[in-house]
């Protein structure tokens, strides 16, 4: 009979296997996930020297290399990386299940939302509280650790979307537009080419920006304009600070839609539309570490962020 032909062998086989280092797997997923055992320790909130060591731990478990170390951060062998989805899957269901039991029967739970200060004025404060979004905390201009470290649950960034290890979802194109008080168009007669041919420039000198964004040179130049006196002006180093230069006066400004959303609603600024419009190719995303599930609080202020951000786009300026 077929249990007379059974011996120890296959009774040791089909035994349950004891589950390996639950500290040392997470380090290993996370090296994995990254590509970094320095991002690793950043997302874990421990040293590099600790994820290196839990991952040794885990490769003598295993008797099998499962990380190459190089220049540029590691590599998977073989065997790791058949297993590393499989962990990335286990540790995201292990994170929204402690979410569910931490949260049940709490007080609705609040998000954490990073985003840059001068969009969350300009733009977003004033769409959750129209809608009465009381549930969101907003940190202004976080740190490029803070997803990593889960002090946020999500952000929003403004860039060209290459952020490895998040996952990343496309929220809001941008374009730029020249932008000027009324009481400055009208001494112009409102005639656009004779404001920007006339008035003080003012120059957004941002460090960090998107190459597809033009200068006032470029924009002149594209319509077949010149100033000999180009250089002049005020000069400013954020893109809000053209915003509220523009406002106050101080001439005509290049603004980013959003940013000047508010001022031109409530009359303070005046855009040119139709052959003003310059679309960029950095555009705001939504952003969130890869391998950790959004919660239920975090999904629904995405979606209604998309939602906010849908008749903007449609409208184009």
């Amino acid at each position: 009979m077929a249990l007379e032909n059974l011996n120890d062998g296959d009774l040791t086989s089909s035994a349950p296997q004891p589950l390996l280092p639950l500290n040392a797997l997470r380090a290993f997923e996370a090296a994995a996930r990254r590509g970094s055992l320095a991002a690793a320790a950043r997302e874990l909130g421990v040293t590099p020297g600790a994820v290196s060591q839990q991952i040794r731990l885990l490769e003598d478990v295993l008797k099998t290399r499962l990380l190459e170390r190089t220049g540029q951060g590691v590599l998977l062998t073989v065997e790791a990386a058949d297993a590393a989805p499989y962990l990335h899957e286990a540790f995201a269901s292990l994170a929204e299940a402690s979410a569910r039991l931490r949260f049940a029967g709490a007080a609705p739970a609040r998000v954490r939302l990073g985003v840059p200060g001068a969009f969350a004025a300009a733009w977003l404060a004033p769409r959750l509280a129209r809608a009465g979004r009381s549930d969101v905390n907003l940190i202004s201009d976080p740190g490029t650790d803070d997803l990593d470290r889960f002090r946020l649950d999500i952000e929003i960034r403004f860039g060209d979307g290459q952020w490895p290890g998040y996952a990343v979802r496309p929220l809001l194109s941008e374009s730029l537009m020249p932008a000027v008080a009324p009481d400055l168009l009208e001494q112009c007669d409102g005639d656009w080419r004779k404001a920007v041919l006339a008035l003080p420039l003012i120059h957004d000198t941002t460090p960090a920006r998107d190459p597809s964004q033009p200068d006032w040179q470029v924009w002149l130049a594209r319509r077949g304009l010149n100033r000999p006196d180009l250089a002049q002006g005020d000069h400013v180093s954020a893109p809000d600070h053209a915003v509220r230069a523009a406002v106050s006066g101080r001439g005509v400004a290049l603004v980013r839609a959003s940013l000047a959303e508010n001022a031109v609603a409530e009359g303070r600024l005046i855009t040119l539309i139709a052959d003003g419009v310059t679309p960029l190719s950095w555009r705001y995303h939504l952003l969130s570490p890869e391998g950790r599930p959004l919660s239920r609080a975090a999904r629904s202020l995405a979606s209604f962020l998309t939602e906010e951000a849908r008749p903007f786009e449609t409208a184009g300026v």
